[in-house]
């Protein structure tokens, strides 16, 4: 387990890539290069992780509240059951990433590319989806309210979504 980014860094530098159930709350880690990490687990609320490469990343159940993850690659990512509540994913590239059952309410994920992504039980009230790229992505049983923003003409029942 490691606290701090830097610490991160430099032992996914040395070729370690399981860093699971880390506290790293806040870290700074925009830019970095860190495909096929195991952040599984990991606080990560409130992380700079804009425009890092986090392509098939293992972010089951890891906490990435009020993040910033804007133009981040994240394709192929596992979130499943990730808490993204807040989280900030604008031009995000999330194609066939698995969001099953993560928490995205209140997220930003305008212009982000969804395109075969697994969002099935995903609870999406009070996000933005505007401008998103959902060509083949799975919404069955997504959790939608009024508060949530969609593209114009896009029907959130026609995706298999619900509302709650």
């Amino acid at each position: 387990m490691v606290e701090t980014g830097a610490e991160l860094l430099q032992r996914y530098g040395s070729g370690e890539r399981d860093f699971s159930n880390s506290q790293l709350a806040g870290a700074d880690l925009a830019g970095a290069d860190l495909a096929g990490i195991d952040l599984g687990g990991s606080i990560l609320q409130q992380a700079k992780l804009a425009s890092a490469n986090l392509e098939r990343a293992y972010l089951s159940g890891a906490d990435l509240s009020q993040a910033d993850l804007q133009g981040s690659n994240l394709r192929l990512a596992n979130l499943e059951k990730a808490k993204l509540q807040g989280s900030r994913l604008q031009g995000a590239n999330l194609r066939g990433a698995n969001l099953a059952e993560a928490d995205l309410s209140e997220a930003d994920l305008s212009q982000a590319d969804l395109a075969g992504a697994n969002l099935t039980g995903a609870n999406l009230r009070g996000s933005l989806l505007a401008r998103c790229k959902l060509k083949l992505a799975n919404l069955r049983g997504a959790c939608y309210d009024a508060t949530t923003q969609m593209e114009a003409g896009v029907t959130p029942v026609e995706l298999g979504m619900v509302q709650a």
